[in-house]
């Protein structure tokens, strides 16, 4: 009996420090999956799969669940993919709703966000906003977006970038380097998005 009572006391203390974790998490506004309560930057995931059948042919959907950090691609009502994902971080939520591809660019790169660097390609200043001043003899260098594709006119993108199953981006969906390849490579303009 002894036994049991200091093993449900591990137990509670354990799940105590859990739940703190993830009050934690939730309190600097990021819902993390709930398979991975943390992964460092560094530790990029490249979670996924691509199984198409030869000949399927349907409507291509792209599902992106938010909540899971994940998106499924279907055909025709098949589930052919899935990817980890990184959304949009607290104060740059990726929009909720239905939209569609309007517009493809396979070395695309920002407009908005990027990094200012002299004539030699050196970086003055790492992570830059556009509108905000640059520095003398600094131009504006848009982060790279590889296999983009493009949801909403307010420039809300799916592309390769860091993807670590948490909000990090400033609204866009990353897709590991694998995946965004595929997806894009699959996706006809015009394919649906269902965002929740």
């Amino acid at each position: 009996m002894k036994y049991f009572y200091l093993t449900l006391a591990t137990l509670l203390t354990t799940a105590c420090t859990a739940q703190n974790e993830i009050t934690d998490a939730l309190g600097n506004g990021y819902m993390f999956r709930p398979d991975k309560l943390f992964t460092p930057a560094q530790d990029a995931v490249s979670d996924g799969y691509w199984d198409k059948p030869n000949g399927l042919n349907g409507e291509h959907v792209i599902v992106v669940d938010t909540r899971l950090q994940q998106a499924k691609y279907y055909i025709g009502g098949r589930q052919v993919g899935l990817s980890d994902i990184s959304s949009g971080r607290a104060g740059h939520g990726t929009p909720r709703g239905t939209f569609s591809i309007i517009a493809k660019d396979i070395d695309h790169k920002s407009s908005s966000y990027g990094s200012i660097v002299d004539a030699a390609g050196n970086t003055l200043v790492s992570e830059y906003t556009v509108g905000n001043p640059i520095p003398a003899g600094g131009r504006y260098k848009g982060a790279e977006m590889n296999f983009g594709m493009q949801i909403t006119r307010g420039g809300i993108w799916m592309h390769e970038g860091i993807v670590t199953s948490a909000p990090e981006s400033h609204g866009c969906i990353r897709l590991p380097r694998k995946m965004a390849k595929i997806f894009f490579e699959n996706t006809p303009i015009g394919s649906k998005v269902i965002i929740k």
